[in-house]
């Protein structure tokens, strides 16, 4: 611990908040979840380099919506910082959300890559991607999809990339990523598009699933063995993956927003936070700058709001 207060002292000697009273971290998801344990990772890092307690409140429901609606309620201060997750680019396309994005929020940083691996049940006895589609194109929309919920990463990856492969399937939501993991592994369902997890790279290597491919242009270092979809002839048409980063309310002043943005990025050098990222299959990917969040997070709402739309989607 002091240790890491020296090293975040020698990147941010000035106090970044004038005012010593906690930080709140809005999350929209539940504890023990991957993107709660991304949070507290994070909060405590930033404690010691603000100065001050970085307290993490979950605020679940709506998938993560009541959380960015606390948020904008919140002073536009830097005492209060919002999670933004895939939901944020989603969730526009589903829900009243309650508030304006371009009014009320701003983006701060990605802080995380989150890849999507394509999986099969061990007993489904697809062993490869081009199975995959063989199988379900033969199977005529009957081949199941385990997902997390709906208008989830995963489902969302399987309508992507069912739509561009030419196939129609049968979506079975789950009540969280954990219950549609163990659904896979019982072989209750077929396939599945599924976020990385620590889990996944064991239960491929041990042949409790099947590793089809990972949803980029490379392979990833946790699990080489699973193929790139790139490799299987398949462009960026396809590519997905979930991610991870900070926003703030709208109207924090620029001076608060530049220190926030440079004590994350001191907070992801250190190599605890590094450390715990890659066990829970997650690479570190800082903004270079607030603005080019805000751009990545404009081009991933169009393009899932084209695919909810598509594939008639809907919250309900």
């Amino acid at each position: 611990m002091r240790r890491r207060a020296l090293l975040a002292a020698a990147l941010l000697p000035l106090p970044v908040l004038a005012q010593p009273r906690p930080v709140s971290f809005q999350v929209g998801f539940p504890p023990g979840g991957n993107i709660d344990f991304v949070a507290r990772l994070l909060a405590r890092e930033l404690a010691p380099i603000l100065g001050q307690p970085v307290v993490v409140e979950n605020r679940t429901g709506a998938s993560g919506n009541l959380a960015t609606q606390a948020l904008v309620r919140m002073p536009a201060d830097g005492h209060a910082i919002g999670f933004a997750a895939i939901h944020l680019a989603t969730n526009p396309a589903l829900l009243p959300l309650g508030y304006d994005p371009a009014r009320d929020i701003e983006m701060l940083t990605q802080i995380g890559h989150v890849p999507v691996f394509g999986l099969a049940s061990a007993r489904s006895g697809i062993t490869d991607i081009a199975g995959l589609v063989a199988a379900a194109r033969a199977r005529g929309g009957e081949m199941t999809f385990a997902s997390g919920g709906v208008a989830t990463s995963s489902h969302l990856a399987a309508e992507l990339f069912a739509r561009r492969a030419g196939f129609r399937f049968t979506h079975v939501p789950y009540r969280g990523g954990g219950p549609s993991m163990q659904a896979l592994l019982a072989g209750e369902v077929d396939a599945s598009f599924t976020v990385a997890e620590a889990s996944i790279p064991g239960n491929v290597a041990e042949g409790r699933i099947r590793g089809l491919a990972v949803m980029q242009a490379a392979r990833v270092p946790a699990a080489p063995g699973v193929p790139a979809i790139h490799e299987a002839g398949y462009g960026e048409e396809v590519f997905i993956s979930s991610w991870h980063g900070i926003m703030l309310r709208a109207g924090t002043p620029a001076s608060i927003r530049n220190r926030l943005f440079e004590a994350v990025t001191a907070a992801m050098r250190m190599p605890s936070l590094m450390d715990g990222l890659a066990r829970a299959g997650i690479e570190p990917r800082l903004s270079p700058s607030p603005a080019a969040f805000a751009e990545f997070v404009a081009v991933e709402t169009e393009r899932w709001t084209r695919v909810i739309r598509e594939a008639g989607i809907t919250a309900g």
